[in-house]
């Protein structure tokens, strides 16, 4: 009797029912499927939006954020260094850090050249015999060179290179930061002929040189490359690499960019070489017209060519250090400075300003009613030095609907 009781409260599922739940089921697992895909794409275009207003922003204002008031001086010129600039003259250099003087050194120089690497800089006067050597404490070396200053360069441990000239031979000298010589390389003009350009690796270790020399009565053009490494030891003079392909074709600029990247700039050549111990070419690429100005950092090239085809009378191109083009643009101005401001093209002379990205955007373009000594990009994009002979100004830009900002208040200072 308890038997059948129980059987009649048994529940009987019908084939319909079931059919019902899983179709149910399936319609719950479709509809979530279908908002996380709409999340998803709004997510999609929301990055989108963003990425596409980063890159085609454009500012029409600026703000000052800071002003330094700086003493005057004869010809004085900036540099960026650690997080701050320089100020060099022929009197005297100091390393200004926001609004603090960290050190100054005073000297007599009728034509300083500095160079800058990492935490070190190197500072001479053309065709002299000394060079002091910096970091952001101040002064911790001096050399003292037997032939006249042509150039140098300073590498990111303080090592300094000197091209030396005199009557029939060139040098070039490797010394510590402490002064002490490390490598002495005599050229003699009747055998390698005459360096144009040199340049050393951030490590210091490694070198290449353009050498142009007349034979036959005309002129040849060789890269050669160093190692002052153990790689380099076993060759003659540590020579890893000679490159003469150039033939008469004057290569008159070389730049290490990096440890292992090099560039040489010809009339009408960009030659991109690779060298982890001895150099290769990675890229040589060849123009039908002739290179007017070339800056660069350790991921890019630009070069700047009169334009003879378009309506614009300059044209500009940037390369990666593999070789490809990034960035063609024709610009109606060759102004004096132009280098790389993280992602974008930075323009100047003394009253005009003018940024570009890499995909060809004029970011900002302005005339300064005041006369500008340089410009320094500072490590956000839209942030900027303004030199000045008597301040600096820490400018940021910025987009805006009201007039530009040569009407605004912040320019009554211009």
């Amino acid at each position: 009797m308890k038997l059948a009781k129980k059987r009649r409260k048994l529940r009987v599922i019908r084939p319909d029912t079931v059919i019902e739940s899983e179709k149910s089921r399936e319609d719950k697992s479709r509809n979530l499927k279908i908002k996380v895909i709409t999340i998803i794409g709004i997510v999609c275009a929301l990055l989108l939006a963003i990425y596409l207003f980063c890159v085609y922003r454009t500012y029409n204002n600026y703000k000052v954020r800071k002003t330094i008031k700086i003493e005057t001086g004869t010809n004085s010129q900036y540099q960026a260094f650690g997080e701050f600039v320089v100020k060099y003259s022929n009197d005297g250099i100091s390393y200004i850090n926001g609004t603090e003087t960290i050190w100054n050194e005073a000297y007599e120089m009728k034509s300083p050249i500095v160079d800058v690497c990492g935490d070190y800089l190197a500072i001479a006067d053309k065709n002299s015999n000394t060079i002091y050597i910096f970091n952001k404490k101040g002064k911790v070396g001096e050399v003292n060179t037997s032939y006249p200053i042509i150039k140098i360069e300073v590498a990111q441990q303080g090592v300094v290179a000197a091209l030396l000239e005199e009557a029939s031979a060139n040098y070039i000298e490797l010394y510590d930061k402490e002064g002490n010589l490390i490598v002495s390389h005599k050229s003699l003009l009747s055998e390698n002929g005459f360096p144009l350009s040199f340049s050393i690796s951030n490590d210091g270790e490694k070198m290449m040189t353009s050498y142009l020399s007349i034979k036959e009565g005309s002129t040849e053009n060789q890269v050669i490359f160093y190692n002052f490494s153990n790689v380099g030891k076993d060759e003659v003079d540590r020579v890893v690499g000679t490159f003469n392909q150039y033939g008469e074709t004057i290569v008159p600029a070389v730049y290490f960019v990096s440890n292992e990247d090099a560039i040489a700039i010809g009339d009408n050549v960009l030659t991109i070489y690779k060298m982890k111990e001895k150099p290769t070419i990675r890229k040589e690429i060849k123009f039908d017209k002739e290179i007017q100005k070339v800056f660069y950092n350790e991921k890019y090239v630009g070069l700047i060519f009169e334009n003879s085809k378009g309506d614009t009378p300059y044209k500009m191109e940037v390369y990666s250090l593999s070789g490809e083009k990034i960035m063609s643009k024709e610009i109606e101005m060759n102004l004096d400075h132009v280098k790389f401001a993280g992602k974008n093209v930075l323009m100047y002379d003394d009253v005009t300003c003018e940024l570009i990205s890499l995909k060809g955007v004029v970011k900002f373009k302005h005339v300064f009613t005041k006369q500008l000594d340089a410009i320094v990009p500072m490590e956000s994009t839209n942030t900027f030095l303004l030199m000045t002979k008597n301040k600096i100004e820490e400018i940021s830009l910025r987009y805006s609907l009201k007039s530009p900002v040569t009407k605004n208040k912040q320019t009554a200072e211009e």
